[in-house]
């Protein structure tokens, strides 16, 4: 379904001053990627905006994105994101950006929840909206987000750098069906505590906690490499839905991106599809295919080539009904920090949970943090977890 569209709506600042919001379209093309750079530069890694003709094709697409401007005076002075997933039911809400003379005033709300009377209400193209927003912002904002809905579910640590490497956190909104036709997790026991803070917030059933025995590693490097574009003629994408339609794909589900970057081993047997941002250095797993090697062996060579081609952050989504899979990503030091509920919607209606777990190749730091009381759980977690890891290989040294 299209998403419905918006009327130009004219409301009263704060002083006085009318402001117009409406639907951006492809003639505000240079108007919104101005506004982006004069706030940061050219060190903004969201491709719909770091990419002009990435930017066109969002604008002038009314099926998957919902792209909000605020004028004032015929200056943009606002601009916000959203993008559908229409399978899965799911969107997120990312990109917003305000002109500094025109913050404290509420514009960034405002549009948020505009974009919630198209996108979530019943009937509408979405069960569940997410955002990522920075640690950096201010904590009203955190709490004008908390008013519309939004509750935090995670952080991603060290996950972007626009000027430092900055912590942000991972925050979803449900609609009327947003945790329906749910499936409780199965899960390895290093992933429960992060799911017990999220389920205590939001009324979740209990989990299955499942032992798993992890087996001795075999310890194989394998060699990982860039594949040159040109070997798959029709793309990389294409290639990956042709693995997942032969049911040799896994880590296959995550929404509202495409890979950009391939990396196999030399008879191809084994294959890491990325989606990877050289602006920041961070790159999201898209789907793999093992050829039946160890799992473990193969996310530890997926993490030294990452080092080698100078990725920064390297995230994961896993299944939360998938419990070797969740020791596996232990055992190869992908750390869980952010939980994320109803994210896939099965084809037999039921919507089941995922994790994010990452990998930071550089050293972290939580300089700068602003976090709200919500999100101070999470990031304790999540250090807990990372040198509860370490403490394991020192352990077994």
């Amino acid at each position: 379904m299209q998403i419905p569209r918006i009327s130009d709506e004219d409301w009263t600042l704060p002083g006085g001053i009318t402001a117009r919001l409406r639907a951006a379209g492809t003639e505000d093309l240079q108007a919104i990627r101005g506004l982006y750079h004069r706030t940061y530069g050219d060190r903004y890694a969201v491709p719909e905006v770091a990419n002009p003709e990435h930017t066109a094709r969002a604008l002038a697409d009314p099926t998957n994105y919902l792209w909000l401007v605020t004028e004032i005076q015929d200056r943009v002075v606002g601009s916000v994101i959203f993008s559908v997933d229409p399978f899965h039911r799911l969107g997120k809400a990312f990109g917003g950006v305000i002109e500094p003379e025109f913050r404290g005033q509420k514009i960034m709300t405002h549009m948020i929840q505009e974009g919630h009377r198209r996108l979530l209400v019943e009937n509408g193209p979405c069960d569940l909206l997410y955002a990522v927003v920075r640690t950096f912002v201010s904590l009203n904002f955190h709490a004008d987000l908390r008013g519309l809905g939004y509750v935090d579910t995670g952080v991603f640590p060290n996950v972007r750098r626009v000027r430092d490497y900055e912590t942000h956190g991972f925050k979803v909104c449900p609609g009327p069906a947003g945790y329906s036709c749910r499936r409780p997790p199965r899960l390895f026991h290093q992933v429960e505590t992060l799911y017990q803070i999220v389920a205590s917030r939001l009324g979740l059933d209990p989990p299955e906690i499942v032992p798993v025995r992890l087996s001795p590693r075999a310890g194989e490097h394998i060699n990982l490499e860039q594949v040159p574009p040109e070997e798959f003629p029709g793309g990389i994408e294409a290639e990956r839905e042709r693995l997942r339609h032969e049911g040799q794909l896994s880590f296959g589900f995550y929404p509202l991106h495409e890979p950009n970057l391939m990396l196999a081993n030399q008879d191809r047997s084994v294959k890491a599809f990325l989606y990877y941002q050289p602006t920041d250095g961070h790159a999201s797993l898209l789907g793999m295919s093992t050829g039946g090697r160890d799992m473990v062996d193969i996310l530890e060579s997926l993490g030294k080539a990452c080092e080698t081609l100078d990725i920064k952050y390297l995230e994961i989504l896993a299944s939360a009904h998938d419990p070797v899979l969740q020791a596996q990503l232990w055992q190869a030091y992908f750390i869980p920090s952010a939980w994320f509920p109803s994210a896939r919607l099965g084809e037999d209606g039921y919507r089941e949970d995922y994790l994010v777990a990452s990998r930071t190749f550089v050293p972290l730091h939580f300089k700068g943090l602003k976090l709200t009381e919500e999100a101070k759980p999470f990031i304790l977690e999540y250090f807990k977890l990372y040198t509860g890891r370490l403490w394991e290989e020192l352990m077994d040294a």
